[in-house]
């Protein structure tokens, strides 16, 4: 059987090198270790057409030899992709190639109510201008509330519908005693212990953030805690006797708020890369942000080494720069901040130091900082165009050293005046094994998954190791305002019966998630392969059923081979309609039906998901009327027609209206037959046209399918 939706492949617009003068070698049982890099002229723009020879990679400075070269340069769209989302999904390949790969992540966790807007304008400004058709993006937020993924065009509304709804999160109770971040964090880290001696003024210990003796922020009384004790007193927040206690009380709990943000923050930057994984060619993640200090304590080096594996580039937006950075800082009033010196070295933590290790994470992974700017879209062209034209270097690994050891890389070009950006180390442990990462705020639906499986379930991009094609039915109302979903999916076992000797286990994942309410709901289940599917070509269907409340929402489909390892997945956008409004079930389309068992029982289509059917054949349509009026209880009085209409619109095959009486239960059910004997094979539309008799709505439903010659099924 073929699948609904007629697709060609075409990869990704890659401009070959030229011959090497000697051909790669692959030493056996060791990792090749490859970087992403993005060459630049004086003027910031991105060269494409060097070879290999121009490149030199250092690790711990010393040279590798360069085994595997690559590069890319993304094409131009020829002609605009249709926005209509498809009936049928598929992971066959997309006619439109691949694109690009971005993910978004916005910190809503760290960022005020006041601070959001501009990292919301800044994310939008991105989709609407910077991404191009089949480019796959998604949307994320370190509080859980919203992961969504979609490919450009047809995902573009949703996504920015997604941004619309993010809000910031975090609320800095004003209270009296306040203390910068930093200062709680070098108060929990280094002297939350009576015992600590103040670092005195003029020592060879320098305070953390600023150079020993700067002139430039000087301590105004000695340790950071002193400081603040000192700020406290003055303002009569504290009597001496117990300020001490009191600053390292607060200071600790200022500090353990800041390392859940943080912890959250990073867990989904790891987790949008893991995503990100799979997808061949340039991949970018934006990081909106207040940022983050660089704490040794944090998990951003291990961040750093899951970039590396997912060969992706970091970018930090510092969300407060889009606002403008603070004059005096938000610890505390300037009233309470008597020493000009202070309110200077305060101003300079909050704005500097308190982002540094978001600036050093995309450092070290080869993107860059935008910071210090009220434009949102500065430096989103920069982003877009980095993604457009860069070089893929493979080597292999020095000898030696600690599999989580990091190393640290150097990629230069030996062409002058031109610069390099690429990732500054790695590390040889694997970060993309480890389980799913926690997420704030709702359970996560990943939870218990292989690694494989989370990925395939949060990425934009459709694995195609196990072919697979999926429709979601829309079906009855249900109680609660909810309307009956049934996720229909066919599954070519072929290749996987095959590598069984005739008899596989797959395990199969259903996961819808709702674009405005960011509620989710999974069903896993295996499915047996039986020894039929090792000899002939066959294509196993399965269904499952949800309960799901209006609006927009993305199903999932991944069919995972826990022997083999393959993977297929299919994500596919529905809209769920309001449970009153009048109108018809998704038709079931089919070229088979199934006679009923008992005596009266009516003639049930075979479930299909697919919109292909054989030429000279039939064709079953059956579905059903909701909504229409019962005056007085009485049944329903629904009419309507059908027609088979060609690619320019000609009828073909024609129902006129009739009434549809309603069976015992009150239900409107058609079932209606068609020849395609004649028809040559092309693309055909069935067209549904009713109303309801009693208030005069009327309704229609339209749906696509395809003849293929008899031969390709």
């Amino acid at each position: 059987m073929v699948a609904g939706l007629v697709l060609v492949t075409a990869p990704l617009c890659a401009q070959p090198a030229p011959p090497a003068p000697r051909p790669p070698t692959f030493r056996s049982g060791v990792e090749l270790i490859t970087v992403d890099a993005v060459v630049l002229d004086k003027d910031g723009r991105p060269v494409s057409g060097l070879t290999r020879e121009d490149f030199v990679v250092k690790e711990e400075g010393r040279p590798r030899e360069i085994v595997s070269f690559e590069s890319f340069v993304a094409g131009a769209t020829e002609e605009a992709a249709d926005e209509t989302p498809a009936a049928v999904g598929s992971n066959e390949p997309d006619a439109r190639g691949a694109g690009r790969a971005f993910a978004l992540v916005i910190d809503d966790l760290s960022l005020a109510p006041d601070q959001i807007a501009s990292a919301r304008a800044a994310a939008a400004t991105f989709v609407e201008r910077h991404v191009r058709d089949a480019d796959l993006v998604t949307v994320a937020t370190t509080s859980g509330d919203a992961w969504w993924s979609a490919r450009i065009p047809e995902g573009r509304a949703d996504l920015l519908a997604i941004l619309d709804r993010v809000r910031g999160r975090r609320v800095d109770v004003p209270i009296v005693e306040r203390m910068t971040e930093y200062e709680a964090f070098w108060v929990a880290r280094y002297e939350d212990s009576p015992s600590v001696s103040s670092l005195a003024p003029g020592s060879s210990v320098a305070l953390p953030g600023r150079a020993s003796g700067s002139a430039a922020a000087p301590a105004p009384a000695g340790s950071i805690k002193e400081r603040v004790k000192q700020r406290w007193q003055q303002a009569n927040v504290c009597l001496p006797i117990y300020c001490d206690s009191l600053v390292r009380s607060r200071a600790a709990e200022i500090d353990a708020a800041r390392r859940a943000r943080v912890r959250f923050g990073l867990a989904c930057v790891r987790r949008a890369l893991e995503a990100l994984a799979t997808v061949r060619g340039r991949k970018s993640l934006l990081f909106f942000s207040p940022g983050f200090l660089q704490d040794p304590g944090s998990d951003a080096r291990a961040v750093a080494a899951a970039s590396r594996e997912a060969n992706t580039a970091i970018y930090f937006v510092d969300a407060r720069g889009l606002v403008a950075l603070p004059g005096y800082g938000s610890a505390a009033e300037p009233g309470q901040l008597l020493d000009p010196r202070e309110r200077t070295a305060v101003a300079f933590e909050e704005a500097t130091v308190e982002s540094e290790g978001a600036r050093a994470l995309a450092s070290d992974t080869g993107g860059f900082s935008v910071r210090n700017t009220n434009d949102p879209s500065a430096g989103a062209w920069r982003v877009a165009a980095e993604s457009r034209v860069f070089y893929l270097l493979g080597f292999y690994p020095g000898e030696g050293g600690a599999g989580r050891s990091w190393r640290n890389l150097h990629v230069e070009v030996a062409r002058t005046g031109l610069s390099v950006r690429a990732r500054r180390g790695y590390s040889l442990r694997s970060e993309l094994a480890s389980a799913a990462q926690p997420r704030a705020g709702r359970e996560d639906p990943r939870a218990g998954s292989d690694p494989a499986v989370a990925r395939a379930l949060d990425s934009a991009h459709e694995e195609a190791g196990i072919p697979l094609r999926t429709i979601v039915y829309l079906l009855e109302p249900r109680g609660g305002g909810r309307v009956h979903v049934l996720v229909a999916a066919e599954l070519d076992a072929t290749a996987v019966a095959r590598a069984a000797n005739g008899v596989a286990r797959l395990e199969v994942s259903v996961a819808t998630e709702m674009r405005d309410g960011g509620v989710g709901f999974r069903q896993d289940a295996e499915v047996s392969i039986g020894s039929a599917a090792r000899d002939e070509p066959t294509w196993r269907a399965l269904t499952r059923e949800f309960d799901l409340a209006p609006g927009v929402a993305q199903v999932r489909v991944v069919v995972r081979d826990p022997a083999g390892g393959a993977i297929g997945s299919v994500l596919q956008r529905v809209e769920i309609p309001f449970p009153g409004e009048l109108r018809t079930s998704t038709p079931i389309l089919t070229d088979r039906v199934e006679t009923g068992q008992g005596a009266g029982e009516r003639p049930r289509p075979a479930l299909a998901a697919h919109r292909s059917f054989p030429a000279g054949g039939g064709l079953y349509c059956q579905y059903e009327v909701f909504g229409a009026a019962r005056p007085g209880g009485a049944s329903p009085r629904v009419a309507a027609s059908l027609s088979l209409r060609s690619a320019d619109g000609t009828v073909v095959r024609e129902a006129p209206t009739t009434p549809i009486a309603a069976d015992a239960d009150g239900r409107v059910v058609r079932l209606v037959g068609a020849s395609l004997e004649g028809l040559p094979v092309g693309p055909y539309e069935l067209v549904i046209e009713g109303r309801d008799e009693t208030t005069g709505q009327r309704f229609a439903q339209r749906e696509h399918f395809r003849i293929e010659p008899a031969a390709a099924r």
